[in-house]
């Protein structure tokens, strides 16, 4: 059996599109100035499609990776920067924090990131 991975990542874009909506994930990038020596953090929203939030038990995980409060999935298609943990998630009006950044890949093939949340901005 082969399986098109092409396919399958139009497929998680298309169903996401079907039940998800637009959210916000504003990305943090930190520049370290050695004349001053501070450093300055930058903001970046991204406009994107996501799944509808998901619940999930909190504590952690069998690897020790700490759970949050919801989960989401976003698409890979068309994405143009890089999910991390710290990033803040925006949907409707509460805020999440990126706790764990899970990839959904099909052999070299990277269908979406599974985010796990928790309540609050960082």
């Amino acid at each position: 059996m082969t399986v098109d991975a092409a396919q399958i990542l139009a497929d998680v874009y298309s169903a996401t599109a079907e039940v998800g909506r637009t959210v916000t994930v504003t990305t943090y990038s930190d520049t370290y100035s050695t004349t001053t020596g501070k450093t300055t953090r930058t903001a970046t929203d991204h406009s994107v499609l996501a799944s509808p939030l998901y619940s999930q038990t909190r504590g952690v995980t069998a690897d020790s990776q700490p759970r949050g409060s919801a989960q989401l999935l976003i698409p890979a298609s068309g994405l143009t920067f890089t999910l991390q943990v710290g990033a803040k998630v925006t949907v409707g009006a509460k805020v999440y924090t990126v706790t764990v950044v899970g990839r959904l890949e099909i052999g070299t093939t990277l269908l979406a990131y599974e985010l796990t949340l928790q309540e609050g901005a960082p």
